[in-house]
């Protein structure tokens, strides 16, 4: 093996960059730095109604608000972001399914508003959470009287890092509803038929704000059981697995009761909130957010953070996280 010479450090580089190739002392450092954020709730809703007014739906696949990060080119985080979509009554999107894991939170809903997801109906009211996993058909429709508005949670740009995400619309422009109301909730509940194989890690479910909120009061009404950094918190499971709500990232919920301030920790995983009720703020790497019902707002990787709700009543702030596909690579941390 012969070593070519170089008659300096500069003619190597030049060497290298020809053949696509780099050293490693010279790598140019990425400028994209996720920040601290947050998209106050009285203006998202006023681009969504004017987008409603402005955007049609035989223009568009999906009439959404991005939220997108001051430090990044595109979107919220660098795995995981909200969009905010509204339905105008009568409107319904086109199927279609995607590599992209996908939960839904509504915000606002008149009967008759429903996701369609693998042929099954979703009816959709206030505080519910609709998981919807890669690779499912789903559609959307608004069969009532006023919008539906919900927060659209997505892995996009985890999937996009790790491959395509590939998007294949429905042979005909909506899906057929061909199950019943209920079916997912009644085939994963606590009985379950023995037959029934699922060909994926995760199928879609209907968790109803009723049930939520009712978990939530039973651990409120003994106040002494509580997470000190996190206050009331509960996480939306896998009905397949007992574990996350999807392979990728976890749905959570947390009461932070009045005047409650949690202790300060640190986690290399991100977390994006929304402010669902009450008002509060959290400090984040020493600088305030102060949040009111409505607000989003995003915790970067390995950001001190604590929350703290105001004092008049209990707040509560539903929340996606990353922390799943981290723990599953073995590379999640958190520190007090």
């Amino acid at each position: 093996m012969t070593t070519e010479s170089f008659q300096d450090i500069s003619e190597l580089e030049r060497f290298l960059a020809e053949r696509n190739m780099n050293g490693f002392w010279n790598s140019p450092r990425s400028s994209e730095e996720i920040k601290p954020a947050l998209w106050k709730w009285n203006d998202i809703y006023r681009g969504l109604l004017a987008a409603a007014d402005m955007v049609p739906m035989s223009q568009v696949a999906m009439r959404t608000i991005q939220l997108r990060n001051p430090g990044l080119e595109l979107g919220m985080s660098r795995t995981l972001h909200f969009s905010i979509q509204i339905l105008q009554p009568g409107e319904r999107t086109k199927a279609h399914r995607n590599f992209v894991g996908e939960t839904r939170f509504v915000l606002k809903a008149p009967p008759g508003a429903v996701f369609i997801i693998d042929g099954e109906p979703f009816p959709m009211g206030e505080g519910d959470l609709i998981s919807t996993p890669n690779w499912s058909w789903h559609d959307h429709y608004n069969g009532g009287d006023e919008p539906a508005i919900w927060l659209d949670g997505m892995d996009a740009r985890l999937v996009s890092a790790l491959g395509k995400a590939l998007n294949e619309p429905f042979p005909e422009l909506h899906q057929p509803v061909s199950r019943p109301e209920g079916y997912s909730r009644h085939t994963l509940g606590s009985a379950r038929p023995t037959w029934i194989e699922h060909e994926r890690p995760a199928a879609p479910f209907h968790y109803k704000w009723g049930e939520t909120a009712a978990a939530l009061g039973a651990l409120r009404a003994r106040e002494t059981e509580m997470d000190r950094f996190d206050g009331i918190r509960l996480t939306y499971t896998n009905p397949l697995t007992g574990g996350p709500t999807l392979p990728t990232y976890a749905c959570e919920i947390q009461l932070l009761p009045a005047g409650f301030e949690s202790a300060a920790h640190t986690h290399n995983s991100t977390t994006i909130y929304h402010a669902f009720r009450g008002e509060g703020s959290t400090l984040v790497n020493g600088e305030p957010f102060d949040w009111t019902q409505g607000d989003v707002f995003v915790v970067p990787p390995w950001s001190e953070h604590r929350h703290q709700s105001g004092g008049r009543t209990d707040a509560i702030l539903y929340s996606i996280t990353d922390r799943p596909a981290l723990e599953a690579l073995g590379l999640y941390r958190e520190d007090a």
